[in-house]
């Protein structure tokens, strides 16, 4: 267990990730691809199929809304691309609020893993789940929907699946990050560089 101080400073770090969500409605549907694209590297890993149906299902509600942002990036654009071919495979499960788990299994599973996967990284294996979540993280990150402790959140919770050498130096950053409230400016910009590097 990490001690009282680190555990206070983690929840003032999301708590202030809640204030700039609420603080910014304009860039929720952003917030919504980001973490649709989270959930779906964590599928059976971390979070069930029908928690990322319903993270999909949020996309939906925001995507025609006029008043969310757009900021046209690759990343925004290859996401949006994903929830245009996860349309027709997941048109039954997202229709339907009261779903069975089990359906959600046999229809959506599949689609959820590997379309994301084909257009964020490229053909391959389940190894393209990790450099997806890399890539992801990175790109919320440079359009402005996530913070950067959020960004290395997303890395390190994928990361604790995977070996990968640059998780080392991103779980470094999360930890500093918490544990040193001074560094925080200059950690910002060596995360934004990372992302610069991956997205």
């Amino acid at each position: 267990m990490r001690p009282r101080g680190v555990r206070l400073r983690v929840e003032e770090l999301r708590g202030r990730d809640q204030e700039r969500d609420r603080a910014e409605p304009g860039r929720a549907r952003g917030r919504a691809l980001a973490w649709f694209v989270h959930g779906c590297a964590l599928i059976d890993l971390d979070v069930t199929t029908s928690s990322v149906v319903e993270l999909y299902r949020e996309v939906l509600a925001l995507l025609d809304d006029p008043s969310q942002h757009r900021t046209g990036s690759g990343w925004e654009r290859a996401v949006l691309h994903c929830v245009d071919l996860l349309r027709e495979p997941l048109a039954e499960a997202a229709a339907d609020p009261h779903r069975h788990a089990s359906r959600d299994e046999r229809r959506a599973l599949a689609p959820l893993v590997e379309i994301p996967r084909q257009v964020l990284i490229g053909p391959g294996g389940a190894e393209r789940t990790f450099p997806m979540a890399c890539r992801n993280a990175a790109g919320a990150l440079l359009d402005g929907v996530i913070s950067p402790y959020r960004a290395v959140g997303f890395v390190a919770g994928v990361g604790y699946f995977y070996a990968d050498r640059q998780l080392a130096a991103v779980r470094e950053w999360r930890v500093r990050y918490e544990d040193e409230p001074d560094a925080r400016p200059a950690l910002d910009a060596e995360i934004r560089a990372w992302a610069r590097d991956r997205a």
